[in-house]
């Protein structure tokens, strides 16, 4: 069983900031957090959605967190 994503509370800022990116890494921050906790993604789904490892879509979620 894996862990549930944390960063609930920033979902909300994510979404905004999904509308306001002006940069690809601003932009894949924001959706690094939405899909997981939007869209039920997992962690190696969201990464290959982004495009990235899995390991570089975990710092992304947390450089937004």
């Amino acid at each position: 069983m894996s862990r549930p994503f944390r960063g609930r509370d920033c979902v909300d800022a994510a979404m905004v900031a999904l509308k306001a990116a002006t940069t690809v890494e601003q932009l894949r921050q924001a959706q690094a957090v939405v899909l997981p906790l939007c869209c039920g993604l997992t962690l190696a789904q969201t990464a290959l959605a982004l495009g990235v490892s899995t390991k570089w879509t975990s710092a992304l979620r947390n450089q937004f967190i």
